[in-house]
């Protein structure tokens, strides 16, 4: 399951509310892996400082989370 947002607020609230619904969505479909993609559209932020990946653990799943 793969869920897709785009930084608007701070980057640890974004991830925070896309996991939420990640976790919903994967529970409705009974899904075991779950990957959550943020994209920073700030023109004046380098790659270095956008490209990232980490992972969360939330109700018995380990998440994936990807920064772009």
């Amino acid at each position: 399951m793969i869920e897709l947002k785009i930084l608007h607020t701070s980057l640890e609230t974004t991830i925070a509310d896309g996991l939420e619904q990640l976790l919903a969505y994967m529970d409705r479909c009974a899904a075991h892996e779950g990957h959550l993609a943020v994209f920073d559209r700030t023109p004046t932020k380098t790659w270095e400082d956008k490209v990232f990946h980490r992972q969360e653990q939330r109700q018995g799943h380990i998440l994936d989370v990807w920064g772009m």
